[in-house]
C-alpha cells in the first residue's frame, strides 16, 4: 500500500469519526455522551420511504411448485455386482432414450448392493451408476438439468439389484 493511499485512508476515518468525538463529554469516565452533538450530525443516510400499500392478491398462499409426476414408462440399465461401468446392453437401451426426445424429464432412480453391505457403501455405487447414466446421456445431447438423480441403495421390490431406472416423468 502506498503512502498516499495510507494518508488518504487516514484522512476518511478521521472525517467519519469526528462528528462522534464532539459527541463524547469532556468529564468522567468517557462513557457519558452529548446527545445533542449526535442528533445534529449528518449521517448522509436517509430514513426509509414508507411502503406503499399492497395491492390485495387473490390467493393468500403462493402456489406450490407442480411435482412432476411418473408416466408409468421407464428402461431399467443393468450393471455388473459392484461396478458402476454401462455395459454393452445398457448403451443400447440409452441410445435409444437420448434419441427419442432431447427435452424429455427423467428420473433416474438407482439402485445397489444387498442388505448385507453397508448404507453408505451401496447408496455410493447406487450414485455413482445414475452418474453415468446421466453423463451417458447428456453426452448424447439431453439437457443434465432435466435429469434427476435418486440414489437409493439396495432394491427392495423384489427385481434386479443391480440397475438403474430410467423413469419418464411428464412435463
Amino acid at each position: 500500500m502506498t503512502h498516499h493511499a495510507i494518508r488518504s485512508g487516514l484522512l476518511a476515518l478521521s472525517l467519519v469519526l469526528a462528528p462522534l468525538s464532539a459527541a463524547l463529554a469532556q468529564e468522567g469516565d468517557g462513557i457519558d455522551i452529548n446527545m445533542d452533538a449526535l442528533k445534529n450530525r449528518p449521517t448522509g443516510m436517509q430514513p426509509p420511504a414508507p411502503e406503499a400499500p399492497r395491492p390485495a392478491t387473490s390467493a393468500a398462499t403462493p402456489k406450490p411448485a407442480k411435482e412432476k409426476t411418473f408416466t408409468g414408462r421407464s428402461v431399467m440399465v443393468l450393471f455388473e455386482p459392484g461396478s458402476s461401468v454401462l455395459a454393452a446392453g445398457a448403451l443400447k437401451r440409452l441410445d435409444e432414450i437420448a434419441g427419442q426426445s432431447k427435452s424429455q424429464r427423467l428420473e433416474l432412480k438407482a439402485y445397489a448392493g444387498t442388505e448385507k453391505q453397508s448404507a453408505s457403501d451401496t447408496r455410493r455405487l447406487a450414485l455413482q451408476r445414475a452418474i453415468a447414466v446421466r453423463g451417458y446421456l447428456m453426452d448424447h445431447g439431453m439437457d443434465g438439468t432435466r435429469i434427476a438423480v435418486r440414489p437409493q441403495g439396495p432394491a427392495h421390490d423384489g427385481q434386479a439389484p443391480e440397475r438403474v431406472d430410467v423413469r419418464y416423468l411428464e412435463e
